[in-house]
């Protein structure tokens, strides 16, 4: 077992997946991979070669985030951090993974880290086991499939426990960056399913709940915070 688990939920797209796993076990030093299908699709990845790569099924299909935070609750108390991309996602630096650690740790081992995915948001992240255990979710169980980076974003700043990793690069091969990349069923039912619910809970979420997440957060892992509070004790 290593210090960080890669969560891969995919449908559909095994060249994509065999393209990540290569450059994941090309690029990665220090983390484990696990590939989180539907079972309705396993068809799609049958003959995959997947070597020493976790993959696993999820019933009944779920929305990307129940996909996400079923395998993050089953996994946190193995990992001290946990991190989750696309299958859409290509790495391109070796060690990016220890890079992304050393970030996590400089803030005390609690918070989120993201690395450069071709914008300035976190499209996707590692979080720490502790975060998420006191959360209670790794991406936002409010949410199916969209605006994950703009809570992460907002919480993690506010709280001051988000950091970004610009040497570690994940290239993010989406049909809206790359014209030879086609906007396949995936894509599609996806934006047509959660796009315009998921930016209206995302919103009702920053309006009402934000604040209160992020002061908790950052009373509880903000190293910064912890001193004061021992000073003024």
């Amino acid at each position: 077992m290593s210090g960080l688990l890669v969560m891969v939920p995919t449908r559909g797209r095994r060249e994509q997946c065999e393209r990540l796993l290569k450059s994941f076990r090309d690029t990665a030093k220090h983390a484990d991979i696990l590939f989180i299908l539907d079972p309705d699709d396993e068809a799609a990845y049958e003959g995959m070669d997947w070597g020493d790569a976790l993959h696993a099924v999820l019933a009944p299909r779920g929305t990307l985030s129940d996909k996400l935070n079923q395998t993050a609750a089953a996994m946190a108390g193995q990992y001290p951090a946990l991190f989750w991309t696309g299958d859409d996602h290509v790495f391109s630096v070796p060690g990016w993974d220890q890079m992304m650690l050393a970030r996590l740790e400089g803030m005390g081992g609690h918070g989120w880290v993201y690395p450069a995915c071709g914008s300035d948001s976190p499209e996707i992240w590692l979080a720490s086991a502790s975060v998420t255990e006191h959360l209670g979710w790794f991406f936002p169980p409010f949410l199916s499939h969209y605006c994950g980076d703009s809570v992460v974003a907002e919480l993690g700043k506010r709280a001051g426990l988000l950091q970004f990793c610009p040497d570690a690069i994940a290239e993010h091969k989406h049909w809206s960056r790359d014209r030879a990349v086609e906007r396949d069923v995936t894509y599609r039912e996806a934006e047509e399913a959660h796009a315009q619910a998921d930016a209206a809970a995302w919103r009702q979420w920053r309006a009402d709940v934000l604040p209160f997440d992020a002061a908790a957060l950052r009373r509880r892992f903000n190293k910064d915070v912890a001193w004061v509070l021992s000073r003024v004790a």
